[in-house]
């Protein structure tokens, strides 16, 4: 018996790639190499490229929802890095709120997809006879 997967394989070989270059890395790093670490400053910024990508072009294995937990994710990793505002690793995280409240709004807007716009979020009650 074989096991079912459901992960498409172009999702598989992502994370194997990022999985087999981080432990590249680490194991490049406890070996004595130097890398070039304010370089790592900017790691953000492809959580953001890739939060962008997942609203922007969902898929099965990465849907908006996932998409807008990347971008956030990002977003309170750079604005940490980089002290905006003043804010960091423990002053940031509201931002995670914000992006619980879209996530919600986004899940109200699939729920009432292909509903009327007058109807959505009304209880499914026999009201149309009446006037």
């Amino acid at each position: 018996m074989s096991e079912k997967n459901d992960s498409p394989p172009s999702a598989r070989l992502v994370v194997g790639i990022v999985l087999f270059t981080l432990g590249g890395v680490l194991l490049a790093t406890n070996l004595g190499a130097r890398l070039p670490w304010h370089l790592w400053e900017y790691f953000p910024l492809l959580l953001i490229a890739l939060g962008v990508w997942g609203l922007v072009r969902p898929s099965r294995s990465f849907d908006r929802s996932g998409g807008l937990w990347m971008l956030a994710a990002g977003v309170y990793a750079l604005i940490s890095v980089f002290n905006v505002y003043g804010l960091s690793w423990t002053t940031a995280w509201p931002i995670f709120v914000i992006a619980a409240g879209i996530s919600v709004i986004f899940d109200l807007d699939r729920r009432c997809a292909g509903r009327h716009p007058g109807h959505c979020g009304r209880r499914s009650s026999n009201h149309e006879g009446s006037a």
